[in-house]
């Protein structure tokens, strides 16, 4: 049950950055694209755009939300 409730709240709190980097609330996407790019490997390609990063991290969000409801409903 403990297990549950932790969970489920660091699932909120994933949620709660995914947002807001998806509204670019006080400069939260541009400080996660200013990262990806300075952590760039040669491996993995970064974001075509801003926006596209934005949209990655909504539906993230929608994701981390239904994730976290399906553990606190069950």
């Amino acid at each position: 049950m403990i297990i549950r409730g932790v969970l489920c709240l660091l699932l909120l709190l994933a949620v709660s950055a995914c947002t807001a980097v998806a509204c670019g609330y006080r400069g939260a996407d541009v400080w996660v694209w200013d990262w990806a790019d300075a952590v760039r490997t040669p491996y993995g390609k970064t974001w075509r755009s801003l926006t596209t990063m934005r949209i990655c991290f909504g539906i993230a969000g929608v994701f981390l939300l239904a994730g976290a409801l399906r553990i606190l409903v069950s």
